[in-house]
Formats: structure tokens, C-alpha cells, sequence
């Protein structure tokens, strides 16, 4: 009897432990799996797709009358930061005459009100590092970043 009291208890016991430990190992593997955010946006407030033609991408550019450097927005400790940082450094290496300002979020509270005064002024909200600004455009993300940053980036410095 006494083994069958106790085989009950451990049943019992496991039934109400295994659901805890599950969501335990959710709650850890949520918070540890990298989140990619591609985006590709306008300054007004527009998102990249297949349906703008490269003339529509040409004349966002040539219409643009907003000057400066390139913005990048990074964080030392995101994974998918240092990647980007990485292109940018072989951007920087062909390209040495166009100017990128870097603004690392990390611990920056100064960073992260201009983070988001990009945001507001290109009608975005939720934007992740990294996130580049060039002329007219937003690109968050680094395989977007890689796909349209030389391309936009060019287009902008030919318009200035």
C-alpha cells in the first residue's frame, strides 16, 4: 500500500513540475534567440516592396532635400550589430570618402532619444539596431542593410 501511496505522490508531483519546467525552457530560449527585423522605409513613412519601381526609388532620392552624413544606429552587444559593423568597415575601405556617424544604444541614453527622434521623424515605430539612415531612407537589419545600404547609400551622395 505504502508503494502505491508514494507512486501516486510522484505522479501527482510531476504533473504539476513538467508544465513549469516547459515554460521555463520557453521563457529562456525566447530571451536567447536572436529577433531579426529586416525593414527598408522612407521618410515618409512608406516600406520598400516589389511594387516601387526604380524610378520611384530614383525620385524619392532626387527629391530629398535633407543634407548630412549617413546614421547608423548599433549595439556593441547584439550579434547581428557586429555583423553589420562588419560591412560597414568594408564599405568604409572602398568608399572612404562618404561619412557614416555611428551611435552605439548600448547604455546610451543620449543614443537612444536620437534613436528615436529618427524613428518619429520617419514615421517607424520599434525600430532595432542596426538600423542605418540614409537621405530619404531607413534600413533596419543587417541582411538589409548588406542588400540595399551601397546601392542607397550612392544614390544619396550623387544627389547632395
Amino acid at each position: 500500500m505504502d508503494d502505491e501511496i508514494f507512486l501516486t505522490h510522484i505522479l501527482e508531483e510531476t504533473r504539476f513540475f513538467l508544465p513549469r519546467i516547459v515554460l521555463i525552457l520557453c521563457v529562456v530560449l525566447c530571451m536567447i534567440a536572436p529577433i531579426h527585423a529586416e525593414r527598408v522605409f522612407f521618410s515618409d513613412g512608406t516600406l520598400y516592396d516589389a511594387s516601387l519601381s526604380k524610378d520611384d526609388i530614383l525620385e524619392r532620392f532626387e527629391e530629398y532635400t535633407g543634407e548630412g552624413p549617413v546614421i547608423v544606429f548599433h549595439d556593441l552587444i547584439c550579434q547581428s550589430c557586429q555583423d553589420a559593423m562588419d560591412y560597414f568597415r568594408e564599405f568604409e575601405q572602398v568608399y572612404p570618402e562618404i561619412s557614416i556617424e555611428y551611435y552605439d544604444l548600448h547604455g546610451n541614453m543620449t543614443n537612444k532619444l536620437l534613436f528615436e527622434k529618427y524613428m518619429k521623424n520617419y514615421h517607424q515605430a520599434n525600430l532595432l539596431a542596426p538600423t542605418a539612415f540614409v537621405g530619404p531612407a531607413g534600413i533596419e537589419g543587417n541582411e538589409s542593410i548588406r542588400l540595399v545600404f551601397e546601392p542607397f547609400t550612392l544614390l544619396y551622395v550623387d544627389n547632395q
